[in-house]
Order: structure tokens, then sequence, then C-alpha cells
């Protein structure tokens, strides 16, 4: 099967990564001052690695992800096991990070996506550049600095539609679409409590898109409502292991004639991390996740198993 390319895509694509390794490269090539972290301190960001630490200043690094399907939910939240199917994703996130004074940080993230498919004896591969998105965190209460009380912060995010939809692929099996075809807005809190080497945080959001038209059909869609839940335990060294899962729910989406029946997005996801100190401003994070293949705990989502693994450099 050939894949028919956009040349001013590719081009487009091409340039926004070689800037992104440019500026990657100018971040590894500064010179770090040595780390002086408490390793209670490590833990909080365990499943977020664009996060800055409490004694981070600015962050650089790349997530790699790979996930396998193995069946999908339906739009009623029946399951069903792909046995004519099959596919592959993977992903590689460039990110930063930066500090703006003593409780606000941003942080910006290119993914760029390829899906191997296979359907009814046919197979594709293709991919690009996804959705970028821009995020803003603010510390109004830093976790373990005032006794009994919990860290809390206000979060907020954007992404923008750089990604090529579903519906505007330009294969047969859809392989090359990366993105959502909407803006999409979002804010939330989170709650942190540490206790000694321990520590849980609860975070929880709200996210909008934007309208958009689909194959002729102009279609808006609901709130999305998602919550993630993690803890885990940092070590003397300052490796940090934890467990994590995370929940989210859309409901029905609209067109010109009302809702559209049965179109609601949902889907429960849990794992295990691992954070590891490499030198004294390197760390590696990893992650192993299944969502989960129960009936009625998704709604039009394919399920999966994968795992992530991310390198950091930071600045203090």
């Amino acid at each position: 099967m050939t894949r028919r390319r956009r040349r001013s895509r590719f081009r487009d694509r091409a340039a926004a990564v070689a800037v992104v390794a440019f500026a990657l490269a100018a971040g590894l090539a500064a010179r770090p001052r040595p780390a002086a972290a408490q390793a209670c301190c490590v833990g909080t960001g365990l499943v977020t690695p664009a996060r800055l630490r409490t004694f981070e200043d600015r962050a650089v690094g790349v997530q790699m992800r790979a996930r396998s399907v193995m069946g999908e939910f339906g739009g009623s939240g029946s399951y069903a096991t792909s046995a004519d199917r099959s596919e592959l994703g993977f992903e590689e996130d460039l990110f930063g990070a930066l500090r703006l004074g003593s409780r606000f940080q941003v942080a910006l993230s290119a993914p760029f996506i390829q899906t191997a498919r296979s359907v009814a004896g046919m197979s594709g591969f293709g991919g690009g550049l996804g959705d970028v998105a821009a995020s803003l965190r603010y510390d109004a209460v830093d976790a373990g600095t005032r006794g009994s009380w919990p860290g809390v912060a206000i979060l907020a995010g954007a992404s923008f539609p750089t990604g090529q939809p579903l519906d505007e692929a330009d294969d047969p099996l859809a392989t090359s679409g990366t993105g959502t075809g909407s803006y999409e807005g979002n804010v939330g809190l989170a709650v942190e409590e540490i206790v000694r080497r321990g520590f849980v945080s609860l975070s929880g959001w709200v996210s909008k898109r934007s309208a958009r038209a689909s194959m002729g059909v102009e279609q808006s869609f609901a709130p999305r409502l998602s919550m993630l839940l993690s803890g885990g335990y940092t070590f003397a060294h300052e490796t940090t292991v934890g467990a994590f899962a995370m929940a989210s729910r859309q409901g029905d989406a609209h067109d010109a004639n009302g809702v559209i029946a049965n179109s609601a997005v949902a889907l429960v996801t849990a794992g295990g991390a691992l954070a590891v100190p490499l030198w004294d401003s390197w760390r590696l994070q990893a992650t192993l996740f299944s969502d989960v293949p129960l009936a009625g705990w998704g709604r039009n989502q394919s399920v999966g198993f994968g795992h992530t693994l991310a390198i950091i450099r930071f600045w203090i």
C-alpha cells in the first residue's frame, strides 16, 4: 500500500522537529549547578515528567511511549477483544518546562505519533506531528511545608490542532491521523500530601473541545472530566516507586439534529511508575500501564497496554 504525502505538511513537520531538537541540544550543552534536593520532593511529579520539582528552575526531556491494542469498548460500554485487527501505537514527546517565580511554572510539549494497524488483511503504517500542548501550574501551597496541610495547586492548559484529524487521514486505515482537529482548554486542581518519604496526589480537571466539522457535519462536544490518583515512596538514594490510576469521561456529542446517541467517551487506566536519578542533573522515569478491560468501564475507546520511558535534564 502506498501512502500519499502532502509536501507542505511534511516540510512543516520536519521544521518543527528541527526547532525542538535544536532547543534540546542547546539545553543539554548548558553546564548544571550541583543538585541539592530533598528526597521527598521527587515523588509528586512521578507520573508527569514535564512537571518541575520544587527545587528545579527549568527542564527539558523526551518521553517515548508504546501501546498495543487488545480490544475496544462499544458505545454502550460493552467490551470485545480485537480478533480480526491489530494495532501498535508509538509516541515521542519532546517537552520543556520553566519556572516563573516561586509559584508559577509553564510547560510545552510536542508529540510525534506513529500507528501500525492491520484490519481484515489490510495493513498500514503512518504518523506525524500530533497536537501541541501548553500547560500552567500555580502552587498555592507547597506540599510538606505547612504541617499537616496538603499542597494545593491550580492547573490550566490548552492543546492546539497541529495534528491531522482521523477523518482527514490520507490512507485507507487512517494511520496518518495524529490529532483531534479541535482546540481544547482545561482547568483543574491538584491536592498533594507528603508524609516522611511517602506521598499521595489527587488531581482533577475539566476539559472542553471546540466544535468542528467532520465529513461536512458540524459537531460540538461535551466537557470531559478527568481524575488522576497517584502515590508512592521515595528511598534515601532518591529512587521513587509508585502506582497510579486515571479515569476520564466525556458525555455525548451533538450535531445539528441534537444529541448523537452512544457517542460518549470514557476510559480507566492504571499502572506502576519508577523514577531513578542519573548523575546530579538527570533522571529517568518509566511507567507500565494498562486500560481496564471490564464492561461498563469505558465507552468508544480502544483498550491497550504499554509502557513509557522518559529522560529528563533539569537545572536548579
